[in-house]
């Protein structure tokens, strides 16, 4: 039902893309010379299948896990675990986004080692809320195991491409050293056990920019498709916190009232990444050549995506609370969770389109520095007050994109 719903909700998103495109100026100029460079790559361009989307489930249970973690400490500490956990579950989801951007791992062996990275994921989600505590081990283990199927998987796709291959090998200890940390940190107190986080999500972050991105092809369209589903999978998680905060107190004007504007707050999130700005996003990738193209893709979407997924997320912490005391103010780390979110959102959507385009999205930037103006307020007003002040800035950005239809579109270079 989860696949089949997120299969509906997207084919509606790439509907409404194609009616953008027709107003967007392509500067590559497709019917001028050089169209070779873009065609052999383009040509092996495909839609994200059912296989991504099953797999895929397992990071929308880690996703919610991440806000189990944050809620049961709800702490500046709790909050500092949550952020590292997000990044080594979006990590992890990055680099099999990479694995099969460009293969479809029809084969049996393929299929067999994608279910098993599966089971190894879900082990390790099971175990996160706990990853600082009594199931460090657990998790650990199961992340390394997660991570060492992946390299399998890089090493069957690789056999005999020598110009992927040897990219491919000089990666494997930036894939294997972050896990391999953690599993030492299991063993470890705080705060040892945290710092040996830190350095092994830097370790994983920092390997596609020291060891570089030639070799590795990018299929533009399945590459936007693929991220676009998991924006898609951290605002669903959003209105999971949305229904558990009202989950006891529905009775209440007011937490009906705080339902309908987290909800509209999550649809003009929705709005900022899909709306009429979306449109040029896979000309971009398409437009690029092959060398430029990778970088380009490492930089917008495996980095510059994580703001606007952890936005959405720490939205999702601080909307829980505000939902269920809707009627009293804010403690300040939810307030900042949820203001702050929301912002984190708008400013990583400015950092990717300007990435993505060299244009600067000033309403976004605007958005973002109202969301943030609301965290003070949040503390001192009514939880319902502050969720009133997010839902008008996310509707004023929307109404304004709305009356002006701003275009940014593909750009020459990268």
């Amino acid at each position: 039902m989860v696949v089949a719903l997120t299969r509906t909700m997207w084919v509606d998103v790439r509907d409404i893309e194609g009616g953008e495109v027709a107003v967007e100026q392509d500067s590559r100029g497709d019917a001028g010379g050089g169209a070779g460079e873009y065609a052999a790559e383009d040509t092996a361009d495909r839609s994200v299948g059912t296989l991504e989307l099953f797999f895929d489930l397992v990071f929308v249970y880690a996703m919610s896990q991440v806000t189990i973690l944050m809620l049961a400490d709800i702490s500046w500490t709790g909050f500092g675990r949550g952020l590292l956990a997000l990044a080594v579950v979006w990590w992890a989801w990055v680099c099999y986004a990479w694995l099969t951007n460009t293969s479809d791992h029809a084969g049996p062996a393929h299929r067999l080692l994608i279910f098993l990275a599966m089971a190894a994921m879900l082990v390790a989600a099971v175990a996160l809320p706990q990853a600082f505590g009594g199931r460090a081990l657990v998790f650990g283990l199961a992340f390394l195991a997660v991570r060492l199927i992946h390299v399998a998987l890089l090493a069957l796709d690789v056999r005999g491409e020598a110009d992927v291959g040897a990219p491919a090998l000089r990666l494997v200890p930036s894939l294997l050293g972050g896990p391999v940390l953690l599993v030492i940190a299991a063993f470890v107190g705080t705060p040892g056990r945290e710092l040996l986080w830190i350095v092994a999500v830097v370790i994983g972050f920092s390997g596609p920019v020291v060891i570089g991105t030639a070799g590795w092809g990018v299929a533009p369209g399945y590459f936007v498709e693929r991220h676009g589903q998991i924006i898609i999978i951290a605002l669903g998680e959003a209105i999971v916190q949305v229904g558990a905060g009202a989950e006891h107190s529905l009775g209440r004007l007011s937490v009906v009232t705080a339902v309908l504007f987290a909800v509209l707050i999550a649809a003009g999130l929705w709005w900022s990444y899909f709306g009429y700005l979306r449109g040029g996003a896979e000309r971009r990738l398409r437009g690029t050549r092959n060398g430029e193209r990778a970088r380009l893709a490492r930089d917008s979407y495996s980095y510059l995506h994580l703001p606007l997924v952890a936005g959405v997320v720490f939205f999702a912490l601080g909307v829980n609370e505000a939902v269920a005391g809707a009627d009293e103010p804010l403690p300040l780390l939810p307030a900042v969770a949820m203001a702050g979110g929301v912002a984190l959102f708008f400013a990583g959507d400015v950092a990717y389109r300007w990435r993505d385009h060299h244009q600067l999205a000033v309403d976004r930037l605007l958005a973002a520095l109202g969301a943030a103006a609301v965290i003070p307020v949040a503390g001192v007003a009514p939880a319902l007050a502050a969720l009133a002040g997010l839902m008008l800035i996310c509707l004023f950005q929307t109404s304004w994109e709305l009356w002006r239809h701003p275009v940014i579109g593909p750009v020459g270079s990268s």
